[in-house]
């Protein structure tokens, strides 16, 4: 199924795109369907609702976060444009994998699609054991060699372990024998063992159950249950495009008419000139037989332009809700699909679905960075993973809303700096004491920097009698 999957994604389905149409002659055309991509659109957006660049990830100590992000977006790893495009195919897929590692003194991060990757141990839906495979060539087209790179990873009591392994085949369809696996890769371990109580991969997959085979433990596309809806809508959309190819204006005329004639050349007497009253590269003159004696005859179509518009509209509304969008989250205007980008409110089913799938997303994540953080030995207390809501509400929507919170005493303010401001427990009253040191010499007696007013004990005051 999951080749069937990544087909569509591809936007690109042999035994649907391409086809053979019977002509009016009887003979039969090659022909292809045009296609709107939905596919690829859809796992798209999930990716975006899921992440951006305002995701932010903190150890509890500064410096520690900034030694962790190093990692990241080192070169190598490059988290900002792989992670995305990974969480992409993952929702395409069904299953994608992460995989963290130490190679040149470096930690790195593969990132692997799941069509590759094989369980072999799982409880319910956990996968702690699984091969990924990889493959590539060497060599001339003469002497090209075909060698297939499997790995096996398990975690088990404790205890992650990871084997490599490397087979060389001169056919492209075996896999062949196996051979010495540091022969090509030096500079990487070929057995490894670590007592931890995180695993150093992560199994990525959609929080939605897996209804094609409710056995495996792998995840299930967000394509999987649209496949005929993604079908109506590019039959739909390659209509509509042949309506314009198909429905522009014609003139009838004899074929008699686009011969060429001698007339005689009114400058110059006794001469004739060759005249085609037609101009026989403009398409829409068509030259029929039968039409003699009878006048040009113009046949202009209607085109069923909002018709096929309101339909697209309508498949584009069933896609949507099928995967957990909601309503109108797509528009098409005729030219190209448009996506909704008004605030979608905290009950609609946008944000539901975005919820849902950000609890697979941080747990994932959380996990990663353990490893990375085992393996690159950067000491931590918290990992804290704030998502971007701004989809929902704009940020300053929501710092403006929870400082009127704290302003009417419904929220202290450590819980303002924490929840709105994303402040860490260690960084709260460090925070404070600065702002207050910093505006004790402007700020009036009694109020706080925030411009509250702060209860202050009345001072006693010694009565002196008169006398």
């Amino acid at each position: 199924m999951m080749a069937i999957w990544k087909s569509w994604y591809r936007g690109n389905v042999n035994d649907f795109h391409y086809f053979q149409m019977k002509m009016a002659d009887g003979t039969t055309k090659k022909c292809e369907r045009l296609t709107m991509n939905m596919p690829k659109k859809v796992c798209e957006d999930f990716a975006k609702l899921l992440w951006s660049e305002k995701v932010q990830i903190k150890l509890d100590k500064k410096k520690n976060t900034e030694r962790l992000l190093e990692v990241l977006d080192s070169k190598e790893n490059n988290f900002k444009v792989n992670f995305p495009n990974f969480l992409e195919r993952v929702f395409a897929l069904g299953t994608g994998v992460t995989v963290e590692y130490r190679k040149n003194e470096k930690t790195l991060i593969d990132y692997v699609d799941g069509d590759v990757v094989i369980p072999y141990m799982y409880t319910n839906s956990y996968i702690n054991g699984l091969i990924t495979v990889s493959r590539f060539t060497k060599g001339t087209d003469t002497n090209k060699k075909y060698f297939t790179h499997i790995t096996y990873h398990e975690f088990k009591d404790n205890k992650y372990t990871k084997l490599n392994e490397l087979y060389k085949s001169s056919n492209e369809t075996t896999v062949g024998k196996e051979v010495n696996f540091n022969d090509m890769f030096p500079n990487v371990l070929e057995f490894e063992e670590f007592e931890t109580d995180n695993p150093h991969f992560q199994v990525w997959k959609p929080a939605v159950a897996n209804n094609f085979d409710t056995d495996s433990p792998m995840g299930l596309s967000i394509l999987a249950n649209q496949i005929d809806k993604f079908k109506a809508i590019d039959t739909e959309y390659d209509s509509f495009n042949r309506e314009f190819r198909t429905g522009k204006k014609r003139v009838l005329i004899s074929k008699e008419a686009v011969k060429k004639h001698y007339v005689p050349d009114p400058e110059k007497e006794g001469k004739v000139n060759l005249v085609s009253y037609f101009d026989n590269n403009d398409e829409v003159y068509v030259a029929i037989a039968g039409m003699e004696d009878q006048p040009v005859k113009e046949i202009d179509f209607n085109l069923r332009y909002q018709e096929h518009i309101s339909s697209i509209n309508a498949q584009l509304n069933y896609i949507s809700a099928g995967v957990g969008l909601g309503q109108n989250y797509y528009n098409f205007d005729g030219q190209g699909v448009k996506t909704a980008t008004e605030v979608v409110s905290e009950n609609s089913d946008t944000y539901r679905t975005k919820k849902h799938h950000e609890l697979m997303v941080n747990d994932c994540l959380y996990d990663l960075i353990n490893a990375i953080c085992e393996l690159e030995n950067i000491p931590y207390k918290s990992i804290n993973i704030v998502f971007d809501d701004s989809i929902i509400e704009d940020e300053n929507t929501l710092i403006k809303r929870g400082l009127e919170l704290y302003q009417n005493k419904v929220i202290s303010l450590e819980k303002f700096m924490q929840k709105y401001l994303h402040y860490e427990n260690s960084e709260i009253q460090e925070e404070i004491a600065k702002i207050q040191n910093e505006n004790k010499l402007v700020q009036p007696e009694g109020m706080d920097f925030f411009g509250m007013e702060q209860d202050v004990e009345p001072q006693e005051t010694e009565v002196v009698e008169k006398g």
